[in-house]
Parts: C-alpha cells; sequence; structure tokens
C-alpha cells in the first residue's frame, strides 16, 4: 500500500514490519456525537530513512497515519515491550 502524508511517500512494500500487537483509537462522530473506535489491523512500520507510520483498518479501508519517535516509542511501550526493547533499547526499572 502506497501512503502520501505530509508531501512523504511511505510505502508498506518497501517498509520494514514492526509490530502487529498494537491497538490505535482514533476519533470520530455518530450522529453529532463524539467518539472513539478501535482500528482493526493495526500495523506499525519503518522505512530505511527512519520514518514511521502507523497503519489500521476501519470500515473496509485502510488508513495510514505518520508518526514521530516519541509516538513509537509510546505505543511499543504500552502493546510491544519485547520489540520497544529491541529497537529504542532495554527499559530501565524504577
Amino acid at each position: 500500500m502506497i501512503f502520501v502524508i505530509n508531501n512523504l511517500k511511505y510505502d508498506t512494500d518497501k517498509m520494514e514490519l514492526i509490530s502487529d500487537e498494537c491497538e490505535y483509537w482514533y476519533k470520530g462522530e455518530l450522529l453529532g456525537t463524539p467518539m472513539r473506535y478501535r482500528g482493526r489491523d493495526v500495523r506499525l512500520w519503518r522505512s530505511s530513512k527512519g520514518n514511521w507510520l502507523l497503519t489500521y483498518k476501519s470500515d473496509y479501508t485502510t488508513y495510514g497515519k505518520a508518526l514521530c519517535e516519541k509516538e513509537v516509542e509510546n505505543i511499543l511501550i504500552r502493546y510491544d515491550l519485547e520489540m520497544y526493547e529491541q529497537i529504542f533499547g532495554e527499559v530501565e526499572e524504577a
């Protein structure tokens, strides 16, 4: 799949799949009421240039969202700690 976000091209065929154990909640509206929805088939990708992409499905459509490294760290700490440790180093103990 190819996404163009902020004038950058993200091609998941050329990116490395980092995790498919994540969750993503997005905002929407139902009958004028703000709601939060859970995306399906959430995947986290990294390009060879270090750009990050999160993809998810909703209503038979796949969406992409560009992420900064801090957002990726927060997602991986919450949903895939093992992958976080592999990419960003060991977690400090409190």
